[in-house]
C-alpha cells in the first residue's frame, strides 16, 4: 500500500537552547500613597478612579494644624515689635555715643538685645514655615497619572503619619518583569529581542534592563522588558523565552518528524525510489518547531513530517505538498 506523506529537508541552522520562565506585566509607576500628617480622613478617592498627576487623592482634617499656623503667626508680631524698638534705639544711641561714654555702654546692650531678637524672629519664622508645610501636606496629591487599584483606609478613619491610604498604578506605563537563572543572565544583554507569550498572543519584547544583582534567597536575577502588546494589562501573566547557552550550528528537523517508541527515537527518510527508510537518532537542543538530531542524517535529506505514524521501513510513499 502506498502511503501519502509530507516531507521537509533536514537543514543546518544556528540554534540556541532556551527555557520558558514566568513573567508578569507590571507598571513603571506603582505607589502606595501614604499620609504625611496625622488626622481624620475627610476625603479619599474610590477604587477605579482615574487620577491625573497633581489631582487630590485624599484630604486630612486640618483644623488643628490651621490653629498651629495662626499660633506661629501670632508669635512673630511681638518679636517684630521689639526688633523695631531696638532698631530705633540703636539709631538714637549711635548719635549720643559720639558725645559720652554712658551712651556707648547702653548702645552695646541694645545691640545685644537686638541680635537676640533677630535670632528669635528667625526661629519663629521657621516654626511658621513648618506649620504651613504641615498644613499643605493635609492635602495629598497624585504623584503621577494612574488608577486607584486599592484603598487601605476609609473616609472618616484616623490616619497616622506613614499610614497607607491608596495604591495608585499608572496603567499606561507597563513593562514585563521576570526572574532568570545565572546561566541565562550570561547570554542576555540590554537591547536583545526576546519572545514572550501569554498562551494566546505572542510578541517580541526588548530587554530594557537586567539587574546584575541576584536575589539573596532565590539567586535569581531580575529582567525588565519593553513590549507593544496593548491587550496585556498590569498583573497579566506571561511566559518569557530565555537562552541557556550560546547559539550552536546544528542539524535540525521538525519536531513532528520524530517517531518515539519506548526507548527509541527515529525518523523516516525518503529514498530516491520513494520508499521510506527508518533512521534512529538522538535529540539535542530545540525551539518551538525544530529539534536537533544526530545520527545517520545529512543536510538535504527528505524527512517525513506527516503520515509517519503508521509508516513502515521500505514502504512505498506518495509525497504530497503541505497545506
Amino acid at each position: 500500500m502506498v502511503v501519502p506523506v509530507q516531507v521537509v529537508d533536514a537543514i543546518n541552522i544556528e540554534l540556541a537552547p532556551s527555557i520558558w520562565i514566568a513573567g508578569t506585566i507590571i507598571s513603571h509607576q506603582d505607589a502606595r500613597v501614604s499620609s504625611e500628617v496625622e488626622g481624620r480622613i475627610e476625603l479619599l478617592v474610590e477604587v477605579g478612579d482615574e487620577i491625573n498627576e497633581g489631582e487630590i487623592i485624599a484630604k486630612i482634617d486640618d483644623t488643628t494644624i490651621r490653629m498651629q499656623v495662626e499660633e506661629a503667626q501670632a508669635g512673630i508680631f511681638p518679636i517684630e515689635a521689639k526688633l523695631n524698638f531696638f532698631n530705633r534705639e540703636t539709631e538714637r544711641l549711635n548719635q549720643l555715643a559720639k558725645q559720652n561714654n554712658a551712651a556707648k555702654n547702653r548702645l552695646d546692650e541694645v545691640k545685644s538685645d537686638r541680635d537676640q531678637m533677630l535670632g528669635e524672629l528667625l526661629m519663629k519664622k521657621t516654626r511658621l514655615a513648618q506649620a504651613r508645610d504641615k498644613l499643605n501636606r493635609t492635602t495629598i496629591l497624585a504623584p503621577f497619572n494612574g488608577v486607584v487599584a486599592k484603598r487601605f483606609k476609609e473616609a472618616g478613619e484616623w490616619a497616622k503619619i506613614g499610614d497607607e491610604l491608596v495604591r495608585l498604578v499608572n496603567t499606561e506605563a507597563t513593562e514585563i518583569q521576570g526572574r532568570i537563572q545565572q546561566q541565562s543572565a550570561t547570554f542576555i544583554k540590554k537591547g536583545d529581542s526576546i519572545e514572550v507569550t501569554d498562551g494566546q498572543a505572542q510578541t517580541m519584547a526588548t530587554v530594557r534592563t537586567l539587574v546584575p544583582v541576584g536575589d539573596d534567597v532565590s539567586r535569581l536575577y531580575e529582567i525588565r522588558l519593553d513590549f507593544d502588546e496593548a491587550a496585556w494589562m498590569a498583573g497579566h501573566a506571561v511566559r518569557i523565552k530565555v537562552p541557556t547557552a550560546i547559539p550552536q550550528n546544528v542539524l535540525v528537523v521538525p519536531r513532528d518528524a520524530l517517531v518515539i517508541r519506548e526507548n527509541t527515537i527515529k525518523v523516516f527518510r525518503i529514498l530516491e525510489n520513494n520508499t521510506a527508510e527508518a533512521v534512529f537518532v538522538k535529540t539535542g537542543i530545540a525551539n518551538d518547531m525544530l529539534i536537533e538530531v544526530t545520527g545517520d542524517i545529512n543536510v538535504g535529506d527528505k524527512i517525513v513530517v506527516r503520515g509517519n505514524e503508521r509508516l513502515l521501513p521500505q514502504q512505498q510513499v506518495n509525497i504530497q505538498q503541505g497545506h
